[in-house]
């Protein structure tokens, strides 16, 4: 194996100064000098050992992104930029799954309790794993979320998005597009508004129908899993055998869903937005080229992964620092999903 004093060897140079060059802190050494180092280390074929250097220096050079699946083409859409931006930084991003698993979620945070990464961008806060958040803070604090509710009982750094907010801007939307019964397809909220359960989205959600003149028993939920043929079959379930739609507003969770559910509508005879008007969140070029393009609650994804990465390397730069809170504020699109513009027709 060629080592780095093969490489000063062949030069005549101290080992110190090539291992400076090569691990991307030439101080010192001209440019000449520095291309002289690259050209021999790469004919001699010599490769670094980036274990032994990250044990050495106490730092990976590394952030995790944590997220609960890669079907969802937000997350797609996410990581693709917090690479572009962290790479420009000098960081690779390496991405953990958990499958909305809680146990796969805390195996993951534990790369960051391990040293394997410098620091965790987590894209949600689960309650399941607090345990782990406690013993996060206590070791480094290094852990960074995009959430949608600053979580008070534990003090990190906060990216948040206002989804809270969008179900009341959506389900307001579609009550002033003529929709007399909204429903929510997928997610918490959807379970929740089937069992009766509350939660500040689900207030959201409620104050937006209220709003537009209908009655709270005008509402209710979808139950599917996070995956469009789930979301297809129970759409499909509802809507199959009735005459008309149970539900002629359809705010669907996720992008991840949204194919599902407007095949379903379709093979049962129900046409967008004439019968049944859907509405989703995040603006994905799908959204935009979909066969009638979609409404969407959207996020400003490049504002927020700036803020994540700034964040981040603050919070790498300076440990000790307080937690930081950053707010952005998405903006409704209106498409022909949702039918025309009736408030702006008006005007």
């Amino acid at each position: 194996m060629i080592t780095l004093k093969d490489v000063a060897e062949t030069i005549g140079c101290d080992v110190s100064t090539v291992s400076r060059v090569l691990n991307g802190k030439p101080n010192r050494v001209s440019e000449a000098n520095r291309n002289r180092i690259h050209e021999v280390a790469r004919q001699l074929g010599y490769i670094a050992n980036r274990t032994a250097s990250s044990l050495a220096s106490g730092s990976t050079h590394t952030v995790g992104v944590l997220v609960s699946n890669v079907f969802d083409g937000v997350y797609a859409e996410y990581i693709e930029k917090l690479d572009l931006a962290f790479s420009e930084a000098g960081y690779s991003l390496r991405p953990f799954i958990c499958h909305n698993r809680p146990d796969k979620e805390a195996l993951a945070l534990d790369a960051l309790l391990h040293h394997e990464v410098d620091a965790m961008i987590s894209m949600h806060y689960s309650r399941e794993c607090e345990d782990v958040y406690v013993r996060i803070k206590q070791h480094s604090g290094k852990l960074i979320f995009r959430s949608v509710a600053r979580i008070p009982e534990i003090s990190f750094d906060h990216v948040l998005i206002d989804l809270e907010e969008g179900y009341r801007e959506l389900s307001l939307h579609l009550a002033r597009q003529g929709c007399r019964r909204i429903a929510v397809v997928g997610g918490s909220v959807a379970s929740l508004l089937t069992l009766g359960g509350k939660s500040d989205s689900v207030q959201f959600f409620k104050d937006g129908i209220r709003a537009g003149g209908l009655a709270e028993d005008s509402s209710g939920g979808i139950v599917c899993a996070d995956e469009q043929e789930s979301a297809y079959q129970a759409v499909k379930k509802l809507y199959g055998k009735q005459k008309s739609p149970p539900f002629d507003g359809l705010i669907v969770q996720s992008i991840n869903k949204v194919v599902g559910v407007c095949r379903a509508l379709q093979n049962c005879g129900f046409a967008i937005p004439s019968d049944v008007k859907v509405a989703t969140f995040s603006d994905l070029p799908l959204c935009r080229l979909f066969p009638v393009p979609l409404t969407v609650w959207a996020q400003p994804v490049q504002e927020i992964c700036s803020a994540l990465v700034e964040t981040t390397l603050r919070r790498l730069k300076s440990p000790e620092m307080p937690p930081t809170v950053f707010k952005f504020k998405s903006s409704l699109i209106v498409r022909e999903s949702s039918g025309k513009d009736i408030m702006e027709k008006k005007k």
